[in-house]
């Protein structure tokens, strides 16, 4: 029962999907028809064979935008055209057969070959169609319809390869030329020119149509016509194809047909010969081969720009700074991010040279860089190992790590430079160097950036001579602060004593917490004189602060080499003076792992 139900809902969807067709397949059946009695009436070697024949090129892009439901419309067209024609029903329907085979066929061919509606975006595809659609497929028709007028009386055997070639030269040209027409039209019907655009165009379609007149329209004597003025006329197919893309490249082809068949009729141009039928098999070779040249070249320049566009926007789209320069150094392209990093706009930077985007202090040397990389291009980064900076429009500089990479184009060599601004990354750098060599608390260096900054003094002692002074610094009496007022009171204390060596301290020293209430204050070249200087008046200032509550600080020094030689001697040495100072127990003193 459900396979029954099944059956009857199919068949009632498949009756009213066909009812929807019979409109579409009756227009198709008539434009079949009317193009396929205006070909006949050209039809001179036998009254069904004709050299001029757009009903393949018809019916070829109603099956690939419509697919093969259509087929019975090309069958009844065909049919129609052949019974009002010559020959019998019979006869009729054989050719309309075969007519409609070579439609399938080439149908099939071109979407499982070629790329289907798509064949003419590339030019190996266009190749493909022309051989598929316009040499294989059309062998069909030409052969079932010559047999079919064979057997049935309406041609002479002596006859059949003039037909059979005439019958497949006009059906395959009719491919080549009308399907891209129909195809390319449907894609995009639209004219989105501006008005330079239009202008250009007018002046090509006068240009074209003038040309074609004057080969075709009989102004040559007739004593020229073995000349090859049909080239005349090819400049402007290729005008067509590098402006105006591939439906202009197919239109223009068509208006050429249109002219020069016209001519040919009428006894002009350089196809005219004393054959008629002769006459426009050779117009038709000739536009045959123009319509396959002008699609590919128009393909693969439209190819070539859609890959540029595509470049672009990829450019633009980067989320990095973009800037393109030629080889003299001149940029010729940047992106949006480059306009924002920079400060220029789009125009201020085009053309331009690069060095206005490098320091001044560096613009010197980088026309020397930017040939060696010319010389020897490859994808890198630029400055490696080195700090790179770039300036802005306003003058203002920052620093960046570029990325070089070189692109062949038709224009010569160019550079794409990706710039990323690194100053949060410096920063973000730097914070984290200072928070690894700096104690929280005070801000001062750490005991990791002391030993570092012993260990450099001492190595500059070997290069120079020159001894350097380590004051070790105990705040008085801390632990009695912190009891009696509190820790935050306490480490206000810290902060105090931390303030007084920063604000009395060279460039060249360096202040350290040492541990919880020790600091020490490296003095390169000084001697131990200036050191205890140093130390009482660090001790003086901070008593005399001014806050509350008063603070007071023991200090030890000692000289190297004359006191140590290494880190743990100095401060032992600078920690005894300081107990010494104090007129207390010497305690031990912790050095640090």
């Amino acid at each position: 029962m459900c396979g029954a139900l099944l059956y009857e809902v199919e068949r009632t969807m498949f009756r009213s999907r066909s009812l929807k067709d019979v409109p579409l397949l009756a227009a198709l059946a008539v434009v079949y028809f009317a193009a396929g009695k205006l070909g006949l009436k050209l039809a001179s070697v036998n009254a069904s064979a004709t050299a001029i024949w757009p009903c393949t090129g018809i019916a070829l892009a109603a099956l690939l935008i419509l697919g093969y439901r259509v087929w019975p419309g090309i069958l009844a067209g065909a049919f129609l055209v052949n019974l009002t024609t010559a020959g019998t029903l019979t006869t009729s329907i054989g050719i309309a057969i075969g007519n409609t085979l070579e439609g399938v066929a080439a149908c099939y061919l071109v979407n499982r070959f070629a790329g289907g509606q798509r064949a003419f975006q590339r030019a190996r595809d266009i190749f493909k169609f022309a051989f598929l659609a316009g040499m294989v497929s059309t062998t069909v028709s030409a052969t079932v319809g010559v047999t079919t007028l064979a057997l049935g009386g309406f041609a002479d055997w002596a006859m059949l390869g003039a037909i059979w070639t005439t019958w497949w030269l006009g059906d395959a040209v009719g491919a080549v030329v009308v399907t891209p027409f129909l195809l390319l039209w449907r894609e995009n019907p639209r004219l989105n020119w501006n008005r330079k655009q239009i202008v250009e165009f007018a002046f090509w379609f006068v240009g074209l149509f003038f040309t074609a007149w004057i080969v075709f329209g009989g102004r040559f004597h007739s004593g020229q016509k073995n000349y090859p003025l049909e080239y005349f006329c090819v400049p402007f197919l290729i005008w067509a194809a590098f402006r105006f893309g591939r439906r202009q490249g197919a239109t223009a082809i068509c208006a050429l047909a249109a002219v020069a068949t016209w001519g040919t009729l009428h006894g002009f141009g350089p196809f005219s010969r004393e054959s008629q039928n002769t006459s426009l098999l050779l117009l038709q070779l000739f536009m045959g081969i123009m319509a396959i040249t002008t699609l590919a070249l128009a393909a693969e320049i439209s190819q070539h720009k859609r890959a540029g566009e595509r470049f672009r926007l990829a450019v633009e789209s980067a989320p990095n700074a973009m800037v393109m320069i030629d080889r003299q150094g001149k940029i010729v392209m940047v992106n949006s991010q480059a306009v924002k990093m920079f400060g220029y706009n789009r125009e201020e930077l085009t053309g331009q040279s690069v060095e206005a985007l490098i320091p001044e202090r560096f613009r010197g040397g980088h026309p020397e860089h930017r040939m060696g990389f010319s010389s020897s291009p490859r994808a890198r980064p630029m400055g490696a190992g080195r700090d790179l900076y770039a300036v802005r429009k306003d003058g203002s500089e920052f620093p960046v790590e570029i990325g070089l990479n070189p692109i062949d184009t038709e224009e010569g060599p160019l550079v794409l430079s990706a710039i990323v601004d690194i100053s949060e990354r410096k920063r973000a750098d730097e914070e984290i160097q200072r928070l690894a060599t700096r104690d929280p608390l005070t801000g001062l260096a750490n005991y990791r950036r002391l030993r570092d900054a012993l260990d450099a003094e001492i190595n500059r002692f070997g290069r120079t001579g020159k001894s350097f002074a380590v004051i070790l610094l105990d705040l008085d009496g801390l632990k009695k602060i912190n009891d009696a007022y509190g820790h935050l009171t306490g480490s206000r204390a810290l902060c105090r004593l931390a303030a007084i060596l920063r604000l009395h301290s060279r460039g060249i020293d360096t202040a350290a917490r040492y541990g919880g209430d020790e600091f020490v204050l490296v003095l390169p070249e000084t001697e131990s004189k200036e050191a205890e200087q140093v130390a009482n008046r660090i001790s003086r200032r901070l008593h005399e602060d001014g806050e509350h509550p008063p603070l007071s600080v023991s200090t030890g020094t000692a000289i190297f080499p004359q006191d140590g030689l290494t880190l743990e001697e100095l401060l032992g040495a600078a920690d005894r003076a300081l107990y010494k100072q104090k007129g207390s127990q010497k305690k031990k003193l912790r050095i640090p792992g």
